[in-house]
């Protein structure tokens, strides 16, 4: 197997702009050229090298999605670590290269469990999308704005429970969702800070002035914006309208026109701009499979086409969302650059999983990470370090 690559032709979007019928060379898993394709504009391909043609494709860096809870039938926290090693394979249909095992609330040895399964499932990688570390979406959070988390899993900041499960995780810890108005709340903050942790304040009453309290002790993110937090108000201004006025947080956002309608998904771009939101999915078992019934932690959760409820058929409960159709879906709701959906989508989130020199942006020396994407925004091929490891079936590109 030849271990040089060249794809050809595509729209290559790289962190300067966008390469229209570029050439990118992949040498060893990593990049090794980057230019406009064409004779006289670039350089051939060296012999042996698989040839991808891309032209009227788009290449994207792989996505790398930091809220997640499952995808293909499996949950992150259900299914062990064979189960973490199947949504590692069914995540590249959709582009995803990377991502955060993301937990929801429940009791400290279920979390621990969790947590260790992902590490393991992380040093017995068998292909897939890398695991890149766990996010902790609690417990620590407000019983108030629990969402589809479940209210026995939920309890005050306890310090020795966050230095445990951040022991478990190894260094790979990278983000907890916090409440930090509940009692010792700031405390937690700045463990997190010290231990290299990013605190995202998420599932929270917090009013503007807690916000930037949280601020000041060293937050940095919000999770799920507008979502299970206090609002937008013009005489109560809640976590929400900080998240939004203050540039020291990046918010996750989920564009699915489901958990944030369009217009206000819109009103955070024009606050935020490309570096102060994320992309993510917040997906479930579901992803990519369709109707039915399954599971997030211990609950049992409803998916009928985009929405996905508890029993109740009212209360929203994670997403089906994709990586790729989130992309298509901001740059449409917002009118954003695929430069910026990029650096939503895969930069910002591998500066968050300490893997920035490496990957999330086409530059020279990266890992040969891609999205091949239809101008629909549908996934024609992901590669992985230079080998495509997922191609859709229907595809007629020539390699």
């Amino acid at each position: 197997m030849t271990d040089r690559m060249a794809i050809v032709g595509a729209a290559v979007v790289t962190p300067l702009g966008v390469i229209e019928e570029g050439i990118v060379l992949c040498e060893d898993g990593r990049i090794s050229h980057i230019g406009p394709a064409g004779e006289g504009r670039g350089i051939d391909p060296e012999p042996g090298s698989v040839i991808i043609n891309a032209a009227g494709k788009i290449l994207m860096p792989g996505f790398i999605d930091t809220h997640f809870h499952g995808s293909g039938g499996d949950d992150v926290m259900a299914d062990g670590v064979e189960g973490l090693e199947r949504i590692a394979r069914s995540v590249l249909r959709f582009g995803t290269t990377g991502f955060l095992a993301t937990t929801i609330a429940a009791r400290h040895d279920e979390l621990l469990r969790s947590v260790e399964h992902t590490i393991t499932a992380r040093r017995e990688a068998k292909g897939g999308a890398a695991i890149l570390g766990v996010h902790l979406e609690g417990p620590f959070m407000n019983v108030s704005f629990k969402g589809a988390q479940p209210e026995w899993g939920i309890r005050d900041p306890n310090l020795d429970e966050c230095r445990e499960l951040l022991l478990a995780g190894e260094g790979l810890v990278r983000i907890m969702t916090l409440a930090p108005e509940l009692p010792g709340g700031l405390d937690l903050i700045r463990l997190l800070v010290e231990a290299g942790v990013a605190p995202s304040l998420g599932h929270s009453t917090a009013d503007y002035d807690t916000a930037l309290a949280a601020i000041e002790a060293g937050a940095t993110r919000a999770t799920h914006l507008y979502n299970a937090m206090s609002g937008v108000h013009h005489r109560k201004p809640g976590l929400a309208s900080a998240c939004l006025c203050e540039p020291g947080i990046q918010a996750e956002i989920i564009c699915d026109g489901v958990h944030v309608n369009p217009h206000m998904i819109d009103l955070a771009w024009k606050a935020k701009g490309p570096r102060g939101l994320t992309l993510v999915t917040d997906a479930t078992a579901a992803q990519g499979h369709g109707d039915g019934i399954y599971t997030l932690g211990d609950f049992e959760i409803h998916v009928r086409g985009p929405l996905c409820t508890l029993g109740d058929g009212v209360t929203i409960a994670g997403s089906v969302l994709t990586m790729n159709r989130a992309i298509g879906n901001a740059i449409g709701f917002t009118g954003m650059s695929l430069v910026d959906a990029a650096e939503m989508a895969s930069s910002g989130p591998a500066r968050v999983c300490g893997v920035a020199d490496q990957k999330g942006s086409i530059e020279m020396g990266k890992d040969a990470d891609f999205a091949l994407l239809n101008p629909d925004f549908s996934v024609d091929r992901t590669i992985i370090g230079g080998v495509v490891a997922y191609q859709d079936v229907t595809s007629r590109a020539i390699q």
